[in-house]
């Protein structure tokens, strides 16, 4: 049995004061979910947990700012993005994809900031928000800062967020709304089950020429990350089947996947490969396939 100590800080403050007194074996506990699993499975012992049970209000929110830009409150749960309205309007590439992460119990208590905490590559929701460029803010008694989330992962269950900060905001910039996006998740087993791989794509077009390519990666290596060399590819080049297959050869040569229970590295390359061409199929008209 576990001997943890608990702590329930009253306000933002406070916790962040708890924080400031731990080391690497205090961890915040939003929602738990995540956390109870490598918990269990031994992966990580802690000596002391901080509840943000009592400062839920001060970080559960979905508002856009005067700029135009997205902000989400960490403590906002996977369930109450999915069925955000703004959300759904506005990026309803997240509302789908959240639709099939784990199950309706577990997405009534999962957070966004405790499940970009984790650090796991095999989750749903980070290649959505890398290709949108995404920020997290973390904060401290030391003050706040931003984080891009292509720098915020660094390795398996590893983040570059300091032992005395949480995460307490997620900021996603404004976006055109000529941008269209598309996630395709695949998994072995059933749909809401971790991705084998997972592919996000955004792509907006000026008269049949794409001017904005934005596409990333999840569970293909040890952390979420965007495939900057398709994006180079396609940028410029007109949305047509000829284009798409050699970013899908792209995509098969530029990354070297991690193997892991759901594949080998091999199968993961030419899974990537299938997957990378479906997404971009997806988004362009039918008028310009062939």
């Amino acid at each position: 049995m576990l001997n943890v100590e608990w702590v329930e800080p009253e306000t933002l403050e406070d916790v962040k004061h708890a924080l400031a007194s731990g080391d690497d074996l205090t961890r915040v506990v939003s929602g738990g979910t995540a956390l109870s699993l490598i918990i269990k499975q031994g992966i990580y012992q802690p000596e002391r947990l901080i509840s943000l049970k009592k400062v839920r209000c001060e970080l559960n929110y979905i508002r856009p700012d005067n700029d135009g830009n997205l902000r989400i409150g960490a403590m906002t749960t996977l369930r109450e993005m999915e069925t955000s309205p703004f959300i759904e309007q506005n990026y309803p590439v997240i509302s789908k994809a959240l639709h099939h992460v784990a199950n309706p119990r577990i997405r009534y208590v999962a957070s966004i900031g405790g499940n970009l905490s984790h650090g796991d590559a095999h989750l749903d929701l980070p290649p959505i928000l890398l290709a949108l460029d995404a920020k997290v803010k973390v904060e401290s008694v030391r003050g706040d800062r931003w984080i891009p989330l292509a720098d915020f992962f660094q390795g398996y269950y590893v983040t570059a967020v300091r032992p005395d900060e949480l995460v307490t905001e997620v900021l996603l910039p404004k976006t055109d709304p000529g941008l269209k996006g598309a996630y395709i998740k695949y998994t072995t087993l059933s749909n809401d089950d971790w991705p084998t791989l997972g592919v996000a794509a955004f792509i907006q077009q000026e008269q049949g020429i794409l001017c904005d390519v934005r596409m990333a990666v999840s569970a293909v290596t040890d952390v979420p990350a965007k495939l900057e060399a398709v994006e180079q590819l396609l940028l410029g080049k007109p949305g047509s089947e000829a284009w798409i297959e050699q970013a899908a050869e792209m995509a098969f040569h530029a990354v070297e996947p991690s193997e892991d229970l759901r594949g080998s590295s091999w199968y993961k390359k030419e899974m990537l490969k299938v997957h990378v061409r479906r997404v971009l199929q997806q988004l362009l008209p039918e008028g310009q396939k062939g």
